[in-house]
């Protein structure tokens, strides 16, 4: 088998910006709470459920996912992951109704799902013992600065 490889430091931009989206994920739906009220006639509950659906999913999926990602690859998912979680976050953008919107928003908590336990794991895959320290600091603390921006 014929093993691609790339430069280490690019991997880890894709990877951290993988990852950064399912952050952001989590709390930028919160700025759109009065336009989801007002075009979606969303109620209050409706609104908690869309917030928590993407939240739940990716909690409850998360360790199986892991799991999936070591016995069929960890760079499969995760580009699995992107896929299902971009598919999904423009068919939230086109939802008619709030329980659309919690439905696609579900299944974006599956595409995080994927894509998350493998951000890790290529990094580990990719960096050598002397380089990995330094590319997991890099990666939380992106990922922590680009949570924080997005906010």
């Amino acid at each position: 088998m014929r093993k691609y490889r790339g430069n280490p430091w690019a991997v880890l931009i894709v990877v951290s910006l993988g990852f950064f989206m399912t952050l952001l994920d989590l709390t930028i739906v919160n700025i759109a709470i009065p336009n989801m009220i007002q075009k979606l006639s969303a109620s209050l509950d409706g609104i908690l459920w869309v917030i928590n659906s993407y939240a739940l999913v990716l909690a409850v999926l998360l360790i199986t996912a892991g799991r999936l990602g070591d016995l069929r690859g960890q760079r499969r998912l995760f580009i699995i992951g992107v896929v299902i979680f971009t598919i999904a976050s423009a068919a939230c953008g086109f939802s008619p109704t709030v329980g659309w919107l919690i439905a696609f928003r579900a299944v974006q908590g599956v595409g995080a799902a994927l894509l998350v336990p493998g951000s890790l794991a290529i990094i580990s895959a990719e960096f050598d013992e002397r380089s990995r320290g330094r590319a997991i600091g890099t990666w939380s603390a992106a990922t922590a600065i680009l949570a924080a921006v997005g906010r």
